[in-house]
């Protein structure tokens, strides 16, 4: 594992980055068998997105085997509607500090909610950060607020989406960002587009009607992510994120521990030879098409 400074905190954390969001065939032990995975893999970053008992459960019987200032851990917090309330963010430090053991949340990330937060919530996470139960606050953007929001100077952090398909608007929100000492998470390493091409790969010789109809056309020729031996489709797009940079850690999501053993190891992986360049031409000719059909 490899290890990059996370902005203004001036701690490493491991290039990968495991999310844990809910899910329902995971027990508490299946929760912490993996979170012991990703610790074995060198794994020390974690976001909790999620509030089953059996998450919470797996991760206050892991995290806390291991001293404290070693581990990144940051929780997602949902915006919008009664989620993003102040009551909301102290049930969640209680349950992150009381129920699992920690004795502070280092990133809180809050999904954007648009033109503006609601005062009381703000108010309630600039006071637990000042008190040092949460240490930083970050911001998930998709969309053009991320610049009004970056400007107020209250986070820390921004996830942020960056995969191989990324262009030219989504590549420069990430390193206006950094421009401002803030350090960017990168999320959707492996778009459902492209999740979706590898579990239905496109025929090697599509029909013209296959060509008009498919949705990932727009994609480009990202026929190399089936073909390249040694490397799964998902590896070589983590593998391309690694590449950025500006990144300061790439989130990963899986329940599979061999498959997160997998993950972990590209980081000390180089790119095969030519697939740099497969990517960019392959990120043109979607753009390219793109432009055309907005000509059209």
């Amino acid at each position: 594992m490899r290890y990059r400074p996370f902005g203004k905190a001036g701690m490493a954390i491991s290039a990968v980055t495991l999310r844990l969001a809910d899910h329902p065939r995971m027990s508490g032990k299946d929760w912490r068998n993996l979170i012991f995975t990703a610790l074995e893999a060198g794994i020390n970053s974690f976001e909790v997105h999620g509030s089953s008992n059996a998450l919470i459960e797996g991760v206050g019987e892991s995290l806390t085997t291991l001293e404290r200032r070693l581990l990144f851990v940051g929780w997602r917090l949902r915006s919008g509607g009664e989620l993003l309330g102040a009551q909301a963010i102290h049930d969640m430090v209680d349950v992150a500090v009381e129920r699992c053991g920690l004795s502070y949340v280092d990133l809180v990330t809050v999904d954007d909610p648009g033109s503006a937060f609601p005062p009381t919530a703000m108010a309630a996470l600039l006071g637990l950060r000042q008190s040092g139960l949460i240490r930083s606050l970050g911001l998930a953007s998709r969309g053009e607020s991320q610049e009004r929001h970056l400007a107020t100077g209250v986070f820390d952090a921004l996830a942020a989406p960056f995969n191989l398909s990324s262009g030219w608007a989504e590549r420069n929100r990430i390193r206006s960002a950094v421009a401002r000492d803030v350090a960017v998470i990168g999320e959707d390493f492996w778009p459902q587009a492209i999740r979706e091409r590898e579990a239905k790969p496109i025929f090697k010789k599509p029909s013209l009607w296959r060509r008009r109809t498919d949705p990932l056309t727009n994609l480009g020729g990202y026929d190399f992510l089936d073909n390249t031996p040694g490397w799964t489709g998902q590896e070589l797009c983590l593998g391309y994120a690694l590449t950025e940079p500006s990144l300061a850690t790439v989130q990963v999501i899986t329940t599979k521990r061999d498959k997160l053993e997998g993950l972990a190891g590209v980081v000390e992986r180089d790119l095969p030879t030519g697939c740099a360049a497969q990517i960019e031409m392959a990120r043109f000719s979607a753009e390219q098409a793109a432009g055309t059909k907005r000509r059209a």
